[in-house]
């Protein structure tokens, strides 16, 4: 992602189709993948990245210059396929009080050093929805679990419930994908 000058983003603020051409060149590749590891499929990331921009552009008055477009686009763009799931209703925690143990929290990237990034994006795509957001908020995003509940509107122990399920079932994929490729 190249460096885009103060005056492309002033100039983008005001309007300018060049400016805001260069933001999007610069950034949606970025933002695409973003949108994969959100969505099921790459026609539903392209329409979240499509939107994304579209919201950008709409919402060019409101952006500080002074503050970091790469953030703000990429604030953007997850709010938009968090809407987009939820349009579809396709987020359904399943709440419960089960209490795991911290061993099973336990996810270590590090066994994945033999896959490549797009094996570990198809892994995540398979994830439930609910397990998918969580995952992706809090690996990703670095949100908190208070932050994760109230961004979705659940709660702090469905969030903490749906990322360790989400762990869990990554392990398990991982440890089959690594058996499959082994034999």
């Amino acid at each position: 992602m190249s460096a885009i000058s103060a005056k492309t983003i002033k100039d983008f603020c005001k309007g300018k189709k060049k400016a805001f051409d260069k933001i999007y060149h610069a950034y949606s590749p970025g933002m695409y993948a973003i949108a994969l590891r959100y969505m099921k499929d790459e026609d539903e990331a392209k329409d979240v990245l499509q939107n994304s921009f579209i919201k950008l552009y709409n919402s060019r008055e409101k952006f500080d210059p002074s503050g970091s477009i790469g953030a703000y686009i990429k604030r953007i763009t997850i709010n938009t396929a968090l809407d987009e799931i939820r349009k579809k209703k396709k987020f359904e925690p399943i709440e419960n009080n089960v209490v795991l143990s911290e061993e099973e929290t336990e996810f270590e990237l590090e066994d994945t050093s033999n896959q490549s990034y797009q094996q570990l994006l198809n892994l995540i795509q398979e994830l439930p929805d609910g397990y998918r957001m969580v995952f992706n908020l809090f690996v990703f995003e670095n949100l908190k679990h208070t932050e994760i509940a109230e961004y979705l509107d659940i709660s702090v122990n469905t969030s903490k419930s749906q990322l360790m399920k989400a762990k869990r079932m990554l392990k398990e994929k991982l440890g089959s994908l690594i058996n499959i490729e082994r034999a």
